[in-house]
């Protein structure tokens, strides 16, 4: 028989041979596969290859044209929304009140809004910090920011951000930054994702000594996320301005818990940094907080 014959003659009895062992998806772990919320599809995934091992290729051909079928859903989606369509958001809240020998009454409120188009991510995001002990303002934090990401690819894009803040424990009562740069999603998964940020600003400041500064500083930015179970979450976000006046770190770890539905727990941590505070301020402030976090 000649070579080619004899080829085609092997590929076809194995080709037979994969088709025969195949076995098709049992009705009940492909509902069950159907129904899983994408976070949670590939451990389901998982669990019936372990279980169905026959029917393994079918379980990923069945989970590949899910994710298609879900990412094109998606697209569609986000290709018809309009201005005010497709917003989503946190808003969280704590407050302590304590009376005896001292009496200190503080509140810590924050909402974030996000929205997604096939092209850009636009956030918004604001903080109220603000405590009093015995008559006297202890700690009095305002910010307010904005971040644009427009995708270049998958996991480069480009960004544009502004912010405004006030922190006079801080030693500034106002300041504006503008800045634009560059991002990469070093990863990108459904339970972790990590991305860095570098780029040119520009800084307005205006002391609590009276003294404003104008000046072009450059910034950069990492953020971390990582969902450690299905009702528990890590974050970590750092951002940096450096200019020849002073340089700026801002750090917030946060550990959120989800109690039922859209209402979460949130213990964070978060260390303010300024290598050239005004005369008689601290370079370093810290803050800790409890809150509770409700989504939309």
């Amino acid at each position: 028989m000649h070579p080619a014959n004899v080829l085609s003659s092997l590929a076809f009895t194995l080709s037979l041979a994969t088709a025969a062992a195949a076995a098709p998806i049992p009705d009940a772990v492909a509902a069950m596969i159907d129904a899983a919320d994408p976070d949670q599809l590939k451990t389901i995934a998982d669990i019936a290859k372990k279980t169905n091992p026959a029917a393994a290729d079918e379980i990923d051909a069945r989970v590949a044209a899910l994710q298609k079928a879900r990412a094109d859903a998606r697209t569609e989606q986000l290709a018809s929304q309009g201005m005010l369509d497709g917003w989503s958001g946190s808003g969280e809240a704590g407050a302590n009140i304590s009376s005896g020998n001292t009496n200190n009454k503080g509140v810590a409120i924050g909402l974030n809004f996000a929205k997604e188009t096939r092209s850009w991510k636009h956030s918004v995001r604001g903080f109220v910090d603000y405590q009093r002990q015995d008559g006297v303002t202890t700690r009095e934090r305002y910010f307010a920011g904005y971040e644009g990401n427009y995708n270049i690819t998958p996991n480069f894009y480009a960004l544009a951000t502004l912010s405004y803040e006030r922190d006079t424990f801080s030693g500034f009562r106002r300041r504006f930054a503008e800045s634009l740069g560059l991002g990469y999603r070093i990863i990108a998964t459904d339970t972790m994702k990590l991305s860095v940020e570098a780029g040119p600003a520009l800084r307005q400041t205006q002391f609590t000594n009276g003294i404003s500064d104008n000046a072009l500083a450059a910034r950069g930015a990492g953020n971390f996320w990582w969902a450690l179970t299905p009702g528990l979450e890590f974050s970590e976000s750092a951002t940096v301005f450096y200019d020849s006046f002073n340089t700026s770190f801002q750090s917030l770890t946060a550990l959120t818990a989800q109690l039922s539905g859209a209402l979460s727990a949130r213990a964070s941590f978060q260390l303010n940094t300024e290598s050239n505070p005004p005369l008689g301020r601290k370079s370093n402030d810290t803050i800790s907080r409890v809150t509770l976090v409700y989504s939309f």
